[in-house]
Order: structure tokens, then sequence, then C-alpha cells
């Protein structure tokens, strides 16, 4: 299994392979982008190459969130930022516009994707966790936060709360907050290289037990049993409506028997009916089980 940091090895190995664009090729792409007149199967090309030249701006705009993935308060990966900031590029693509007038200033796609990109991962760090924390919480961190480093860590929380201009009572809701975490499943999982994540320890309920398997094939050979008990054209019949992948019509039965359609369809529910008898006296359950029974009362 693929650790979350040889995935994103694996993943810069994979965008650096697309190459950069020109300034020049961006005000092209964004023409087609934006012109009406073009069709969108070439709007779509323009909006994937240059998505495709950027995507080494997403890495960029991840390094800005490196104190947000290293506290308990934000615990996603750097392959969730990067998905969600994904997102944002691929947005930011579709309605980039390299100058709105023309005397204006072409701006940079760069310039114009980060703030995209970065509100994204924004929203995806304050929805990752398992209480609310309201809006403006996030703001007072990121100024606590600036404090913290302009004084070198060398400040005390009461000359923070001054400088923020809130009260005790708000300051210590803040800190509060800050500390708040999640909790995810992958955490009971283990810690070591060899050890499963939780998604391994959940049961696959799309595959069958051995305990079903070998339930079926026991039905299965319940059926050919009982079908071979049965007249051998309406033996025939009944494989050849419900057993065949390429399913004949009662109209197509009474061609090729030379009966009418309406007896072709009281031979088959007549013999479906004894298969749910004789099935049922040597399996009580087997009308519960049996495919061949979501068929009967459509016969």
């Amino acid at each position: 299994m693929i650790r979350n940091a040889d995935a994103f090895e694996t993943y810069m190995r994979d965008i650096s392979q697309f190459p950069l664009i020109t300034k020049k090729r961006e005000q092209e792409l964004s023409s087609l982008i934006q012109d009406p007149r073009v069709p969108p199967n070439k709007q779509e090309a323009a909006v994937q190459e240059l998505v495709e030249a950027n995507l080494r701006l997403v890495i960029h705009c991840l390094k800005e969130f490196d104190r947000h993935l290293n506290r308990a308060t934000a615990r996603l990966s750097n392959l969730d930022l990067i998905a969600e900031g994904n997102i944002g590029l691929v947005k930011a693509a579709r309605s980039y516009q390299a100058a709105y007038g023309e005397n204006t200033t072409p701006v940079r796609f760069s310039t114009y994707a980060c703030k995209c990109i970065k509100s994204h991962m924004i929203r995806a760090i304050k929805k990752s966790r398992f209480i609310h924390i309201p809006e403006h919480h996030f703001t007072y961190w990121a100024e606590i936060e600036a404090l913290r480093k302009e004084a070198a860590q060398d400040i005390s929380d009461d000359d923070i709360r001054q400088k923020l201009n809130v009260s005790e009572e708000a300051f210590a809701l803040f800190k509060k907050s800050a500390e708040s975490g999640i909790c995810h499943l992958e955490d009971f999982g283990g810690q070591g290289e060899d050890s499963l994540q939780w998604s391994e320890h959940m049961a696959d309920e799309k595959t069958a037990t051995p305990y079903e398997i070998f339930e079926q094939e026991d039905l299965r050979q319940y059926l050919f049993d009982a079908m071979d008990a049965l007249p051998a054209r309406t033996s025939k019949m009944i494989s050849m409506l419900y057993f065949n992948e390429n399913a004949p019509t009662l109209k197509d039965l009474s061609t090729l028997f030379g009966i009418s359609s309406e007896r072709c369809r009281q031979i088959c529910a007549q013999g479906i009916q004894t298969l749910r008898r004789n099935l049922s006296a040597k399996r009580t359950d087997i009308a519960d089980n049996l495919d061949i029974c979501a068929n009967i009362a459509a016969a």
C-alpha cells in the first residue's frame, strides 16, 4: 500500500512532465476559453492545458499551509489540500481573463489563480473539523500566530490579548478552539509501517463470504437436479427464457415450439411453480435465495 509520502512523491513526478507555458500562451488560452464562438471541446482542451501547466502552482500555495498541517487543529494531509487546491485551479482556469480591456495590462494566470487555490484550501481546513468553529476564530488565530512570529515567541498572552483588544473570556475561547482537533478513523489502524489502515479492517459488503459462495453453489446444484426432473420441453423453455443472456421473447418461443405465446407462458409458469415446490422441500429458505424467484411474479 502506498503511503502518503510515497504518493506525494509520485504525484510530484507525474506533474513534472507537463511543460510550463509563456505569458503569451496564457493570453491565447484565455481568449479561447472566454470566446463563446469557440467550440466546447476546444475550450475544454484550453482549460486542460492551462491547468496542467500550473499544477506546480498548487504545490507552491501549499507551502503557506504547513503550519496548519502540523497542528492538531487541522489534520489534513498534503494530498488532501492538493486535491482541494486543484479544484480551485480548475475553477480559476474556466473564469480566467488575461485582460478586461484594450488598455488593461494582462494579468498572469498565477496571480489570478493563487487566491482561488488558497480559498479552497482554507475552506477544506475549516470543514475538516468535527466541531464547527466560528469563522472569526480563524482570523484571530492568524493574528495571534503573526504576533508570536513577529515577537519570536517572546510575548505573553496578556500582551497578545491587549493588542487584539479582546476580553479575557474571548481570548480564552480563541485558545480553546485552537486546541480542538478531529479524530480520524485511520488513527485507530496503528502507527507502524506495516500496520493496516482502518479501511482494511472493514468488511467489503460487495464480496461474497465463503459460506455464501458455498451456499450458492449448493443451490445451483439443487436447481440443476430439479430442472432435470421437469419435462424436456418445459426444462428447455425455462432455460432459454431465464438462464440465457440473450433471452428470447414468448413470441420467439411460440415460433420455435409451434404453440401459442400464451401456452408458452403457461408452461413456464407451471414449470417454475414445480421447481419452487421441489426445491423448497429440500431447502426451506430456497425461495429467498434463488435469483429465479425474482422472475416468478413476472411469469
